[in-house]
């Protein structure tokens, strides 16, 4: 617990699209969380940034800026 969405993501072997390695800029590795919304970090100002400039919807999170924090389910339409 308490391990970045993106990294656990790919400890497990699970694909992430990122072109800029997780430093929070391109917003590809946008996940949407299914279940588990308080199990997660809230929002940093990175990610506020990128889901206003993004226009994302407020059930998708940056995976490369959420802490887990306990059980998620997510899904994303690059799996």
């Amino acid at each position: 617990m308490g391990a970045n969405l993106m990294q656990a993501l790919l400890d497990a072997g699970l694909p992430v699209a990122s072109s800029c390695s997780g430093d929070g800029v391109c917003a590809k590795c946008k996940i949407q969380v299914i279940e588990g919304m308080r199990n997660i970090s809230p929002e940093n100002a990175t990610e506020s940034f990128l889901r206003e400039s993004k226009g994302l919807p407020g059930d998708q999170r940056i995976s490369c800026q959420v802490q887990v924090l306990g059980d998620i389910t997510i899904d994303t339409t690059y799996w």
